[in-house]
C-alpha cells in the first residue's frame, strides 16, 4: 500500500481538486493523509464538508469518520485527527485522513510529521504530493510498477507539466554537480523528451516524490528540518547522492502543477532571495569539502550579484552589503529557523 501525503495551507480549493484527481486513479491500493499546516481559511472543515457525509465512529477529540460520496463505484472513508491527540483509525484503500497540524510548521517539518504518522500503517512506500497538482489517472500505477521492476531506484518522480500549458515540462528531475542543480527538459515541449521509460536523476523535487521507507532517516524523517523555507529537496538530493541512492523520473507517469499557487507573498521582495541563498550556502557547506567550498561560495556570490542587479536594479553598494551580510550569516548559522525567516520576510535584509 502507498501512503500519499498532501500538505495543505490555506489551499482548500486546490487540495479538493487534487483529491478528486487521485480518487479517479486506476491504482487503488493507497490511503491519503492531508496535513493542514495551520490554515486560516477553515480548510479542514471545508474539506470534510465537501467530501464527507453520513458521520460514523467517534467524536470529540477522537477520530471522526465519515463516508466520502460515491466515486468510481466505491465508497471511501474520511477520518479526522490532530497533532498531539493522534488516533490511528483502521484504513482501507482510498481512505482519507485529515490531520490537523495546528500551526504552520514549514514544508519540511510538516511532511515529516505526516510521514511519521503514516509509518504507523507500515506502507510499502510513501508519496509526497503538492496540493496544487492534478494527476493523470494512471500516474501512480506507472510509478509503482516502475519501482517494482527497478528496485535500485528508491526515489521516483513523474514527469511534471505546467497545469496551464499541458504540453510544457515544468520538472523532470535533474542533476546536481558541484553544488549546482540543472533540471531535465525545463520549459521544453513534452515532445522533446527523448527517454521512453525513465531519466536517471540526482535531484527530485519535493512537489511529487515516491520513495521507499528505507530512504528515511533513523528517526523517521525524509527531510532535514534545518530550513524552515525551502532547500529541503536540495539537501535530500545531496544526502542521497552521497549514499549512492538511485533516483529517476518515470517519463510515462504525468501530473500537472499549478506553479506558484502555493507560494506566499512577502512584504520584502528580496527577503525570499536572501533566505534561498543563505539556505544554499549552509547546505552546501555541510556537504562539500573545505577546499572546494570557498570556490563554490565565490561563484555563487558572483551569480547572486548579477541576479540582484538584473532583477531588482540594485546599486553596487547595496549588492555589496547584501552579500556581506549573507556571508556573515552563512558562516555563523547552522540552521535557518522559522522566526529568522519570518523576520527577514517582514523587515528585509539587515545591514
Amino acid at each position: 500500500m502507498v501512503c500519499i501525503a498532501i500538505l495543505n495551507w490555506n489551499g482548500c480549493d486546490d487540495t479538493s481538486a487534487c483529491l478528486e484527481s487521485l480518487l479517479k486513479g486506476t491504482y487503488g491500493d493507497y490511503f491519503i493523509i492531508v496535513g493542514d499546516n495551520g490554515s486560516e481559511d477553515g480548510s479542514l472543515d471545508r474539506l470534510y464538508a465537501a467530501f464527507g457525509n453520513e458521520e460514523t465512529g467517534m467524536s470529540g477529540n477522537k477520530a471522526i469518520t465519515a463516508y466520502v460520496r460515491d466515486r468510481c463505484g466505491q465508497k471511501t472513508r474520511i477520518h479526522r485527527t490532530k497533532l498531539g491527540e493522534e488516533t490511528y483509525p483502521e484504513v482501507h484503500a482510498k481512505d482519507i485522513i485529515l490531520y490537523d497540524l495546528k500551526e504552520n510548521n514549514g514544508f519540511s517539518k510538516a511532511n515529516n510529521l505526516m510521514v511519521r504518522f503514516g509509518a504507523h500503517y507500515r506502507p510499502d512506500c510513501f508519496l509526497l504530493l503538492n496540493n496544487d497538482t492534478v494527476a493523470e489517472s494512471d500516474f501512480l500505477e506507472k510509478l509503482v510498477r516502475f519501482g517494482a521492476l527497478y528496485p535500485e531506484y528508491k526515489v521516483l518522480t513523474p514527469l511534471i507539466l505546467y497545469f496551464r500549458d499541458r504540453k510544457t515540462v515544468w520538472n523532470g528531475g535533474g542533476r546536481i554537480r558541484w553544488g549546482f542543480r540543472k533540471y531535465h527538459y525545463k520549459d521544453q515541449d513534452i515532445s522533446q523528451v527523448r527517454e521512453q521509460d525513465f531519466i536517471p536523476c540526482s535531484f527530485i523535487t519535493g512537489c511529487c516524490m515516491l520513495f521507499t521507507p528505507d530512504v528515511l532517516t533513523e528517526d523517521g524523517r525524509i527531510f532535514t528540518e534545518k530550513f524552515f523555507y525551502g532547500e529541503e529537496d536540495f539537501e535530500l538530493a545531496l544526502r542521497l547522492k552521497r549514499q549512492k541512492t538511485g533516483m529517476a523520473c518515470v517519463t510515462g507517469s504525468v501530473i500537472y502543477h499549478k506553479v506558484g499557487a502555493s507560494v506566499s507573498r512577502h512584504p520584502s521582495e528580496t527577503g525570499p532571495v536572501y533566505i534561498h541563498y543563505l539556505n544554499r550556502l549552509i547546505d552546501v557547506r555541510d556537504h562539500m569539502g573545505r577546499i572546494s567550498y570557498p570556490f563554490y561560495k565565490a561563484v555563487l556570490c558572483a551569480t547572486l550579484a548579477m541576479y540582484l542587479h538584473k532583477a531588482f536594479r540594485m546599486p553596487l553598494t547595496r549588492i555589496a552589503g547584501f552579500i556581506r551580510t549573507l556571508l556573515r550569516d552563512a558562516s555563523s548559522l547552522d540552521c535557518v529557523p522559522k522566526d529568522y525567516c519570518l523576520r527577514i520576510f517582514r523587515d528585509g535584509v539587515p545591514d
